[in-house]
């Protein structure tokens, strides 16, 4: 697959047509779209950090929107070309261009080479390049949001929450930019790792899955601090940045109880939030999901006006 530079773009058309099975006449419509491939954000361990810029040609609204491309906080870009076109089919990314929003889909680094907490640093650094970048791309730097959906609901969240203004007297001008975005997305997403279903439900868990806790952090050496340390719930101030959740009551990788957590502390602190449970709603995928899309796109549209 060609690498497009930064400044150069691509015309491609989205030639998908969405349709909800039993969810009335809703679609999504296949959107034409700039993209702009492979940019280099940053860099690790002398690797690469890239995202691709997806720009809808359909009533843009100047709108940019930070889409994580992560699964169980593993994230990659296919060498096979038409795995990254079916990977740009799906809602994740078609629901938000029928909106008119412009996508940055993010890769971060992942386990178990490079442990959680540098993860929410990768995705961090993508929000202050595409804050510095923002009028190339054609977005205001001053509304930007952030989603992604279960592994990368959860760097969505720490990333947001965790947000700084940047350093202003470092040597990269990337890192004296803020990594505050004015507005959160996020699908079935884990927010507390220490009462996972239930109240220390964590110990539950290193019993069923013993590898999932090393791989999150590389070395265990204080567990409970470490799992507190990434679990978005308890990073939440006065200040959080609006949150949408969507969450399946069936689901079984992340229980809808950890939504319902968030909500709740987001109520307790008076920000704005909103919790869609799906009935029977399993983790990843349910047929009608794109039905979501019309209150997010609101959702966005109020907070990052």
């Amino acid at each position: 697959m060609k690498k497009l530079s930064l400044i150069s773009t691509s015309l491609l058309l989205c030639i998908f047509l969405f349709t909800n099975v039993g969810a009335d006449d809703f679609k999504l419509d296949p959107i034409k779209c700039r993209i702009t491939e492979d940019v280099v954000y940053g860099h690790k361990d002398g690797m690469a950090l890239t995202l691709d810029v997806m720009i809808p040609e359909t009533k843009p609204k100047n709108i940019g929107v930070i889409l994580i491309v992560s699964g169980s906080w593993k994230s990659k870009k296919s060498d096979i070309p038409s795995e990254e076109v079916l990977l740009r089919s799906q809602h994740w990314a078609q629901g938000l261009l029928n909106g008119g929003f412009t996508l940055f889909l993010v890769r971060h680094g992942s386990t178990p080479r490079f442990p959680v907490p540098e993860m929410v640093g990768d995705i961090k650094r993508s929000v202050r390049f595409v804050r510095l970048h923002a009028k190339e791309y054609g977005v205001d730097p001053n509304r930007l949001g952030i989603v992604g959906g279960s592994s990368g609901g959860h760097l969505a969240l720490m990333t947001a929450l965790t947000a700084d203004d940047g350093k202003p007297d470092a040597k990269d001008p990337v890192e004296r930019i803020s990594s505050r975005v004015q507005a959160i997305m996020a699908w079935f997403p884990p927010v507390d790792f220490i009462n996972w279903g239930a109240e220390n439900g964590y110990k539950a868990i290193e019993k069923i899955r013993p590898t999932l806790f090393p791989d999150m952090f590389g070395k265990i050496t204080d567990l409970e601090a470490q799992l507190k340390s990434v679990s978005p719930i308890y990073h939440l101030t006065g200040e959080a940045p609006p949150l949408f959740l969507v969450h399946g009551d069936a689901d079984k990788t992340v229980p809808v109880q950890q939504s319902q957590l968030l909500k709740a502390k987001y109520e307790e602190l008076k920000r704005p939030v909103h919790l869609t449970v799906q009935p029977g709603g399993p983790h990843t995928y349910w047929p009608g999901i794109e039905k979501n899309y019309p209150a997010i796109w609101e959702w966005f549209d109020r907070y990052l006006k």
